[in-house]
């Protein structure tokens, strides 16, 4: 048997706005891709560079911006079309001309600034009547931006006509009220990837449900690049047991003859599974509820599609509000709506009816896996010592022996898709079962009852029964604070845990040395002068210069065995973290132990080591080995360190090829590397290594995020603009208010804006960060519990934004 879902591509009166495609970039839909070695995008010709054809336009801002270069193949600022900059005249339009009648069906527009709020394209058989293909209001999600004309529009004229404009003054709008085209490129064709059809989602004989991969003509291949949400929409095309309905976007890879284009997202509409699928995922054996109100019925099975009708036996229906102070419906007979909760919960079923606090047995924990289950179990029984008081008793069992009022730890199996931090959680009134493939999402798990338990025992009649499935969209959600600037005590960053881990934020970077901003230190006359500057190393090293001087702090740093306390205290709330030793900029701290390794080419430079000198590589190898090796390393086997890599105004070519080494020594460790995006100012020949390569991006400059992610890294979001925390300084805080309208996967820097695709794995999240740039002549006075405060305001919102 098949069930039917929705699929949504922005439909829009008669065509499709839709974000330009990853692989259909550049002119004629091609690009070849130098960090990759590898070229996409299937040859098209783009019908506004055939020859004879004429592009005019109704004004320009000056005769350099002609409208032929926006028909020139180049994508940069200073080959584009402007319009008359004319206050209160947003309408304009450019026209292509063609020598004979053609048809048009895909329209890529490159917009200079996002301005535009409203445009329609029109098509004519003789340049005076005009046919209007449809219209667009609001502006473009992104500067560059992919139009498919359904059914295909003829003629010999095409034009993009404007008709609004932004007049704010952000991004000085106001003052430039024309509009700016760098390409606006036409096709015949509608790309394959914009109009694949995506078939059916099957449901077997077993119960399980599949999507198949939609089908491409002959000669193509297609697969299935991933899901938003892989807990419901595998990426081998596995639909799991779903308890709600729920919208996933996923994308394709279409590929011939070496050639590649991904598609834009669709969005699929997945069902709830069937019950019979739905009581698949239980554990054979599971108790029915046995306490029921008086005349209740029990809760039937009903086919997958069929709607749910409640009836009431004869004599026990309940009276209707029908005059003046009738009795309401007591809650215990109503379905419980979906508990508020941060982060809100991904899916959920209501049922009726409470589990009561007063009620509660033991802790049972899964009967051959307690050793796994002991930090879940241990966090549990303090939440519910001290929210319920008393002692809860754990004992080890099976879920078919659950006695009333028992709460069950177990794990689940990979068929129901919870993946490395989702849960399930079973609420009834006679027990609760919170089952994960993983620890980490039973700690999630956790924290969520934790929530539950307090509304309980600030009011609620208890925890409302209902099927809990909870996952995140994103991989990485995460804060970092910088400690090497200005040193932070260990009392504040467990504080800083146990708040990121009630948020189920699960990454916390310490990036352990930095120094003052030598352009603003005021020691930055001569080069002697600003090796003064204040310098931290946060983390005990044994690295010495040979007159014995060491790169730790002596007003602040914490010994190997701190460190790694916390990190594995920190692992058992569930937040992983990421130190961060950052070379070969920010280093003043080893610059002026080994000063024989410094840039210093000029003041500013001498916080930054020279890679082109031998024995730089070997230094920085050397520090980071201290951490890394031995039976019991500093920092954690199999975890993510982050190597900096940013703001280096050294040469570009030594940079990549200094990443590469840093990269491969990290690898070879076993752990996974993150770094500053600094590439896109990097000029070089060298292509540095992106393969399971994380990339922090904090500037769209530094790090184009479109061209990283073609190069293979994985994306984080921390751009400075939305995401930078300064406290005194220029970010002193987070503004909550444009973060309603923040997504992590859209990187908007004044007037461009890309988007990464959520449905990408290598789309992994975003990390808001606070750096205390405001030392030495900078100081404002700021304290930890400043710092706190700040860290805490948008920890919520991002939360929800990122879960």
């Amino acid at each position: 048997m098949k069930r039917f879902f929705k699929v949504g591509t922005g439909v829009l009166l008669v065509f499709l706005f839709l974000l330009a495609a990853f692989g259909l970039r550049g002119d004629d839909l091609t690009k070849a891709e130098e960090e990759t070695g590898e070229t996409h995008g299937f040859y098209r010709e783009n019908l506004a560079r055939l020859s004879g054809v004429r592009v005019t336009a109704d004004s320009v801002e000056k005769e350099s911006f002609a409208p032929s270069l926006a028909a020139d193949g180049k994508e940069d600022g200073a080959s584009r079309w402007s319009s008359a900059n004319e206050p209160g005249q947003p309408e304009h339009w450019l026209m292509v001309e063609f020598p004979e009648e053609r048809t048009v069906t895909f329209v890529r527009l490159s917009w200079e600034r996002l301005n535009v709020q409203g445009f329609v394209l029109e098509a004519s058989r003789d340049g005076e009547n005009w046919i209007e293909t449809g219209v667009w209001e609001g502006v473009p999600e992104a500067n560059v931006q992919s139009v498919v004309l359904e059914n295909g529009v003829s003629g010999r004229f095409f034009r993009i006509r404007t008709t609004a404009v932004s007049t704010t003054e952000e991004n000085q709008y106001l003052y430039y009220q024309n509009v700016s085209l760098l390409e606006m490129e036409l096709y015949e064709e509608v790309p394959l990837v914009y109009s694949l059809e995506i078939p059916e989602i099957e449901v077997m004989e077993d119960g399980r449900r599949f999507l198949p991969l939609p089908r491409v003509p002959e000669g193509y291949e297609i697969a299935l690049l991933g899901a938003d949400y892989e807990e419901i929409i595998g990426d081998d095309g596995t639909v799991y047991p779903t308890v709600e309905e729920k919208n996933v976007t996923v994308g394709y890879r279409v590929s011939r003859e070496g050639l590649y284009e991904d598609s834009p997202a669709y969005t699929v509409t997945v069902p709830p599974a069937a019950d019979r699928e739905e009581e698949q995922t239980h554990l054979a054996g599971e108790e029915e509820e046995q306490t029921h109100l008086a005349g209740e019925e029990e809760e039937q099975t009903h086919p997958a599609g069929a709607e749910k009708v409640q009836t009431e036996p004869a004599g026990e229906e309940e009276e209707q509000a029908a005059s003046a102070g009738a009795e309401a419906v007591p809650a215990d007979k109503e379905v419980n709506s979906r508990p508020e909760i941060t982060p809100a919960l991904t899916e959920w079923k209501g049922k009726k009816g409470f589990f009561t606090v007063e009620d509660s047995g033991r802790l049972v924990l899964q009967s051959g896996r307690e050793e796994e289950l002991t930090e879940a179990a241990e966090e549990w029984k303090d939440i519910w010592n001290s929210l319920a008081g008393g002692e809860l008793p754990v004992v080890s069992g099976t879920e078919d022996a659950l006695e009333k009022g028992d709460i069950y730890l177990g794990f689940a199996d990979d068929s129901m898709g919870l993946r490395e931090e989702g849960y399930r959680c079973d609420i009834s009134r006679e027990s609760i079962r919170l089952k994960a493939e993983k620890e980490q999402g039973l700690l999630w798990g956790t924290g969520t009852l934790k929530q539950l338990l307090l509304k309980a025992q600030e009011g609620a009649q208890g925890i409302p029964c209902g099927v809990i499935r909870d996952y995140p969209r994103y991989a990485v959600r995460g804060f970092a604070i910088d400690i090497g600037r200005r040193m932070v005590s260990m009392d504040t960053l467990k504080q800083i845990v146990l708040y990121m881990s009630d948020n189920k934020m699960n990454n916390l970077g310490i990036h352990l040395n930095d120094n003052e901003i030598l352009a603003t230190s005021g020691k930055n006359d001569t080069i002697a002068n600003a090796f003064t500057a204040y310098a931290g190393f946060r983390l005990e090293s044994d690295t010495r210069n040979k007159k014995g001087e060491g790169i730790t702090s002596q007003d602040g740093a914490l010994t190997k065995e701190e460190w790694k306390a916390f990190t594995r205290w920190a692992q058992g709330k569930g937040v992983q973290v990421i130190p961060e030793i950052d070379t070969p900029a920010h280093s003043l701290s080893i610059t002026r132990v080994f000063p024989e390794y410094a840039l210093a080419d000029e003041p500013d430079n001498v916080d930054h080591l020279d890679l082109s000198k031998k024995g730089t590589l070997e230094l920085v190898q050397t520090i980071w080995k201290e951490y890394l090796e031995g039976e019991d390393p500093v920092f954690p086997e199999e975890g993510v360190v982050h190597i900096g890599l940013d703001e280096y105004y050294g040469s570009g070519e030594d940079l990549r090829k200094f990443a590469n080494e840093m990269i491969a020594m990290v690898q070879e460790s076993g752990r996974s590397v993150r770094l500053w995006g600094s590439l896109s100012r990097a000029d070089g020949k060298t292509k540095v290594v992106s393969d399971k390569v994380q990339m922090q991006i904090w500037s769209t400059e530094w790090a184009d995020p479109e061209d990283m992610y073609e190069a293979g890294f994985s994306i984080i979001n921390s751009l400075n603009s939305n995401l930078y925390i300064i406290p005194g300084g220029g970010y002193d805080r987070l503004d909550t208010q444009a973060l309603q309208q923040w997504e992590p996967n859209r990187f908007s820097t004044g007037a461009r804006a890309e988007v990464l695709p959520a449905y990408s794995p290598r789309m992994a999240g975003a990390v808001y960060c606070l750096w205390n740039d405001t030392i030495g002549s900078l100081d404002v006075g700021i304290t930890e519990e400043g710092m706190l405060e700040r860290f805490l305001e948008p920890l919520p919102l991002l939360s929800e934004k990122l879960w």
